[in-house]
C-alpha cells in the first residue's frame, strides 16, 4: 500500500492507495496550518482505509515548488516516516501533481499547471500526457504571467489547459492574452493536487535513493535569503535558511 501526501499550497491532500487505486483520501482546500493538520489527516486516512502506518509499503510526497512552509512540512514528514519505517520514498513535482486529471488527454493537449507565487508571478511547467505518463515539455520554473503567455504562444499545440487555483482576475488575464489558443481552465477538484491520483505519476526515477540529500524544490530564494543576498552581493553562495 502507498501513502501519498501533498501540502505544497493551501490545499492539503492525503491518500492511501492499493494497486494504484485510492482506498481513502482526505482533501481540504482552506487556509489551515498544515503543521497541525497533516498528521491527523494521515491518521484519519489510515483509519478509513482500515490499515496502519506499519502496513504502508511506500511513501509518495510532492517536494515543490509551492509554499515554502507547506512544502517543508510534507517533505519532513515523509522523510521521517520513510526513515523510521525503513520504507521507500518517492518524490514528485507539485506542478506535475496538478496534471493528473488529464491523464487520458490527447497528445495535442498541453497542461500548464500554475501555482501563484505572488507579485504577478507563478511556479509553472509544461506537460503532456503520453502513453499513461506525464511528459515534461518544459521544466518547472518561476515565471511572470507575461513570460508564461509568451512561452505558451510559442507552442505548436493549440489546446492548452491551465491547471491550478486561479483567481477570476488571473483567469481573465490568461483568457484575454491567449486568444490565439484554445484555452481550458481547470475547475472544481481539478484545480487541486489529488493525492489519490499520485500513483499515476510514480515510476522508478522518482525513487529517493538518499533521504538525507532530499530537500524541497523551492525554485526561488526565500524573501529572507533574497534580502540577504541583495545586502551581501559579494558573499559566497550557500544556504542561508534551513531547507528542511
Amino acid at each position: 500500500m502507498t501513502l501519498a501526501i501533498d501540502t505544497s499550497n493551501i490545499p492539503l491532500s492525503v491518500a492511501v492507495l492499493a494497486d494504484q487505486q485510492p482506498v481513502a483520501q482526505i482533501q481540504t482546500a482552506c487556509a489551515k496550518n498544515h503543521s497541525t493538520t497533516l498528521m491527523p489527516a494521515i491518521d484519519q486516512a489510515l483509519k478509513l482505509a482500515q490499515t496502519t502506518i506499519q502496513a504502508i509499503d511506500r511513501f509518495v510526497v510532492t517536494i515543490g515548488p509551492g509554499s515554502y512552509t507547506g512544502v517543508r512540512i510534507a517533505v519532513t514528514t515523509a522523510k521521517t516516516l520513510a526513515w523510521t519505517l525503513k520504507k521507500p520514498l518517492y518524490a514528485l513535482s507539485s506542478l506535475a501533481a496538478l496534471t493528473t486529471p488529464w491523464a487520458t488527454a490527447t497528445m495535442d493537449q498541453v497542461i500548464v499547471p500554475l501555482i501563484d507565487a505572488r507579485r504577478n508571478c507563478f511556479f509553472t511547467g509544461f506537460y503532456r500526457w503520453q502513453d499513461h505518463q506525464a511528459v515534461t515539455l518544459q521544466p518547472d520554473a518561476y515565471l511572470s504571467a507575461e513570460q508564461i503567455v509568451t512561452a505558451i504562444l510559442k507552442l505548436p499545440q493549440e489546446q492548452i489547459v491551465l491547471a491550478g487555483q486561479l483567481t477570476v482576475e488571473q483567469q481573465d488575464y490568461f483568457q484575454t492574452a491567449l486568444t490565439n489558443k484554445k484555452v481550458q481552465i481547470a475547475q472544481g477538484l481539478a484545480t487541486q493536487p489529488l493525492a489519490g491520483n499520485f500513483g499515476l505519476l510514480v515510476n522508478e526515477r522518482h525513487l529517493v535513493t538518499d533521504l538525507n540529500a532530499l530537500v524541497p524544490n523551492y525554485l526561488r530564494p526565500t524573501e529572507a535569503e533574497a534580502n540577504w543576498l541583495k545586502a551581501h552581493p559579494d558573499a559566497p553562495k550557500t544556504n542561508y535558511v534551513e531547507e528542511v
